[in-house]
């Protein structure tokens, strides 16, 4: 079943009319840059009206694979609401993001990834997650050596499998194949767990790719190397409320290794009014089904 669908069904909760939690889209949303509302950036786009839905009798199970503790925050407004609306989360981080001091002004070392773990678990506590799952892979090493038996990226596919069938989620978010970016952990993570459900049968998880939307006005200071997503590429898009938000920004001030207190604070907005507008973007890895 779809994360659309998945979000707009909630749990335990018979909802009726037209459920536009998450659309698939025709042309870009409006986005919202005044104030939050309960109902935030309303679309004005193009959109099926959806018949009555039963409610499911299980909540949804979601699996986050992400490279790095602080990889989330692209997509933590969505994780907070799934969470919040009685879906299960569960997050993993390939590396403890050891090798990245960040702006901390630290030399890289053990100590930095024992610090980042610490973040990493502050974040998802403060998105409503359980402990998050550390792989402890080695920070920029999923690339090397990819084909080695024994590589942090064999391992991590080994890894990925397990977690999936343990698990045993509706859907599976991670990095599309731009890493972001460009990181090499974050476009080695991507190609692993695309590997991994491709490998799997028809009744396989839904895979999306985080998207980062082209923005009309502009680039956004601080994002001018990362890549976009073209609007017709771009098939999911899921409604947050006020409150995941602020999840979404008390994640994000646990990242003092990462971030400068500027950062910390200006952050979400920033993207909440020129970025996600309300809505967090994704794209799906495998084409539907005809």
């Amino acid at each position: 079943m779809r994360l659309k669908r998945l979000c707009a069904l909630g749990v335990g909760v018979a909802l009726t009319g037209a459920v536009h939690a998450q659309e698939r889209r025709s042309a870009p949303p409006e986005r919202d840059h005044g104030r939050m509302t309960e109902e935030v950036a309303p679309d004005r786009t193009q959109s099926r009206t959806r018949p009555r839905i039963k409610a499911r009798s299980a909540p949804p199970s979601v699996l986050a694979i992400l490279a790095h503790p602080d990889d989330e925050i692209t997509i933590a407004p969505v994780l907070a609401r799934i969470v919040r609306e009685g879906g299960k989360v569960t997050l993993i981080y390939a590396t403890s993001g050891d090798a990245g001091p960040g702006s901390s002004g630290l030399e890289r070392a053990e100590a930095i990834g024992v610090m980042r773990e610490k973040e990493g678990r502050c974040a998802a506590f403060a998105l409503g997650l359980e402990e998050p799952t550390f792989w402890n892979l080695g920070d920029g090493a999923l690339a090397t050596m990819a084909r080695a038996p024994d590589s942090a990226a064999q391992q991590a596919l080994a890894f990925t499998k397990l977690a999936i069938s343990e698990s045993r989620p509706n859907a599976i978010l991670t990095w599309g194949p731009d890493g972001g970016y460009g990181h090499a952990d974050h476009r080695t993570i991507s190609a692993i767990v695309t590997q991994a459900v491709a490998g799997l049968g028809p009744d396989r998880p839904e895979l999306l790719y985080a998207a980062f939307p082209q923005i009309a006005d502009g680039v956004l200071p601080g994002f001018e190397s990362w890549a976009t997503t073209a609007d017709d590429l771009i098939t999911d898009t899921i409604r947050y409320k006020p409150e995941d938000l602020n999840a979404t920004e008390t994640a994000v001030r646990c990242y003092e290794s990462q971030f400068p207190l500027p950062a910390r604070q200006g952050l979400v907005r920033l993207l909440h009014e020129r970025v996600w507008g309300g809505r967090v973007h994704f794209r799906s890895a495998f084409s539907p089904r005809r």
